[in-house]
């Protein structure tokens, strides 16, 4: 009696829950990543001062910024999986702001970039310190390719939210990304700039995570920055 082969007629991949594939894959690149950045780390403090050091510290900046864009991939696969859920507490902001920008201040230094921030010692809020961290940090990453020579950072309470507001002095947000959900700019992507809006998806949706009173966060984007450059807010109720 001929055999039946149980595969016949199905796709290999038919059995499989790809995404769940993707996470794993994607958890396994971080972890082989963060080794990757933690020796460039250890090879660019063992050196002096000099254009070798300034290469090592681009090469980990490269890998910072990878890295960041697997942990909200990450993210966003455990909130869409409904396994992820906002873990609020309150978090003096001005401490959280110097933590999550010091690994960042030398890369600037070294670009002649000035980074200000402009908050109260005693403003404290409710927040998911990794969300915000995460949105800090992708933030951060393109102010390293895009900001001229300026960065103001002010985070201030009005009316009983949060408001968190990054300025620059660069070339600021494109036209076409104006008046569209971040929900529908993920969905573009430009070979020009080679941009996916992953960060500012990231970041709407990091935002709307903090909810209150029946109230949720919200971001908004505008080149009301420095000289004509970018302005990005994210309000927290």
């Amino acid at each position: 009696m001929k055999r039946r082969n149980s595969l016949q007629g199905k796709s290999p991949t038919e059995s499989l829950d790809f995404s769940t594939v993707l996470a794993g894959c994607i958890h396994d690149v971080k972890n082989s990543l963060s080794i990757l950045i933690n020796r460039i780390a250890e090879v660019s403090a063992a050196l002096g001062e000099g254009k070798h050091k300034i290469a090592l510290e681009q090469l980990q900046y490269q890998g910072k910024r990878i890295n960041n864009h697997l942990v909200q991939l990450l993210v966003l696969y455990r909130i869409d999986q409904a396994r992820y859920f906002a873990n609020i507490s309150e978090i003096g902001i001005r401490d959280f702001l110097a933590d999550t920008l010091d690994p960042y201040m030398p890369m600037f230094i070294n670009k002649n970039i000035t980074v200000s921030i402009c908050c109260s010692d005693d403003l404290y809020w409710y927040i998911d310190s990794d969300l915000m961290q995460g949105v800090l940090v992708n933030i951060m990453n393109n102010l390293y390719i895009y900001a001229q020579s300026k960065i103001e950072i002010a985070a201030w309470e009005e009316n009983q939210t949060l408001i968190l507001q990054i300025k620059d002095n660069g070339p600021g947000y494109p036209d076409a990304i104006f008046g569209v959900s971040m929900r529908n700019a993920q969905k573009r992507f430009s070979f020009k700039s080679n941009s996916t809006g992953l960060g500012l998806f990231f970041s709407e949706i990091a935002a709307e995570m903090h909810q209150n009173n029946g109230k949720k966060g919200y971001i908004t984007i505008s080149n009301d920055g420095i000289d004509g450059g970018g302005c990005f807010s994210i309000v927290l109720p």
